[in-house]
């Protein structure tokens, strides 16, 4: 019988890497339960022959259209039947999770809580901050996502000691990118990359994830428009926008409203495929009011990308240092990101030196080094 069981919401190609990464490093010793299968506006295809733990995935709808009262039964059977003595909760969203956190008060077992949201994600309610606090109250061991998640952990009450800090959400994979990096490692056969994806040569920035009002894409068209034109170099530059989503329409009617120009939309790219998109480009911009982590930084950075970060990403401090590889802005702040943007355009940013760094600081994080620090904790309990 398995000795540690993880509750999780959905599978995921990017935890699935940390997953089979921890369950080498636990000797077989993990198996996963997901709630169900999918959720929202995913879009990704899983490979479930890639997962090399026992898994058990409880429903195959949404998330979203999954009944709480009926995962929260499955969840009590689920346990009735197993009677784990470790449980790992992939988050406290969820009233299978509480349900879960009950059991741990009756029986006698270890409860673990990975952490993923951070302070900045969104305006804080009183109430529901102490909610929390109860929640995090019982917990064995937190497993936070970066330091600002630590940081907020310790502001609801938990001691340090009960904390370690897994620097990421899951990871990338590195054999996948390395190979890219590899094939197109400079200029001259990025040639052929711009001829296969059918993209004009530039300079791109590029943006990947979902079209939503939080990822701030609009503000960042606005500034990039104002900037751009204002210097009169609109012909040198380009956005990337990869992705889909409910704004597209929006965002499309904008484009033509900014009159911008070199503007690549190549839709929903699957992950074989993506790091292609951002070979092509020169900076990495995540520009969200709202963003817990931000997996498509580590991707940005694993191909050596510059990046332009929203301050409230969690991926900041621990992947993305202001200065260092990367610049960051108030998404609040329309001149701010101008000012930043204007820097890049103007060379006033040595972007290759930005690039060494990134890919510096993604080979020194991998779901490998994030499943070791999971691992020493769980030693621990």
């Amino acid at each position: 019988m398995k000795k540690i069981h993880l509750f999780h919401n959905i599978i995921s190609p990017y935890k699935t890497l940390l997953f089979n990464e921890l369950n080498s490093l636990l000797e077989g010793d993990l198996k996963v339960i997901y709630c169900t299968n999918t959720a929202g506006e995913r879009e990704w295809l899983v490979d479930r022959d890639k997962i090399q733990y026992e898994y058990a995935v409880l429903n195959e709808v949404k998330l979203e259209k999954l009944s709480q009262v009926k995962l929260s039964i499955q969840v009590f059977k689920y346990l009735c039947q197993h009677r784990p003595k470790t449980i790992v909760v992939g988050g406290y969203d969820l009233l299978a999770f509480w349900l879960i956190w009950l059991w741990r008060l009756v029986h006698n077992v270890k409860f673990v809580v990975i952490m993923e949201s951070q302070e900045q994600d969104h305006q804080r309610n009183a109430v529901k901050e102490v909610v929390k606090k109860i929640f995090f109250s019982v917990c064995d061991l937190a497993i936070a996502a970066g330091e600002k998640h630590r940081q907020y952990l310790c502001k609801l009450g938990l001691a340090d000691t009960k904390i370690v800090v897994m620097k990421g959400v899951g990871g990338v994979e590195k054999t996948l990118y390395d190979k890219y990096l590899q094939k197109y490692h400079n200029e001259a056969s990025k040639e052929e990359l711009y001829s296969k994806l059918n993209i004009p040569k530039r300079k791109y920035f590029i943006y990947v994830g979902r079209f939503s009002p939080e990822k701030n894409i609009r503000m960042f068209l606005q500034a990039y428009a104002e900037t751009v034109k204002e210097l009169g170099i609109e012909e040198q530059w380009g956005i990337i926008l990869v992705g889909s989503g409910k704004q597209e329409t929006e965002l499309r009617s904008l484009i033509n409203a900014f009159r911008l120009k070199n503007i690549i939309m190549p839709g929903f790219v699957q992950q074989e495929f993506l790091p292609q998109y951002y070979l092509v480009s020169k900076v990495f911009v995540l520009p969200s009011l709202s963003e817990t982590w931000g997996l498509v930084v580590d991707e940005a950075i694993s191909l050596g990308l510059p990046v332009l970060i929203s301050e409230r990403c969690g991926s900041v401090p621990d992947i993305v240092q202001p200065g260092f590889n990367g610049l960051t802005f108030n998404p609040d702040n329309l001149s701010e990101l101008k000012h930043r943007i204007s820097l890049i355009v103007r060379d006033k940013i040595d972007l290759e030196l930005f690039a060494q760094r990134s890919l510096a600081i993604s080979r020194a994080n991998s779901p490998l080094k994030s499943a070791e620090i999971i691992a020493r904790g769980l030693g621990k309990l």
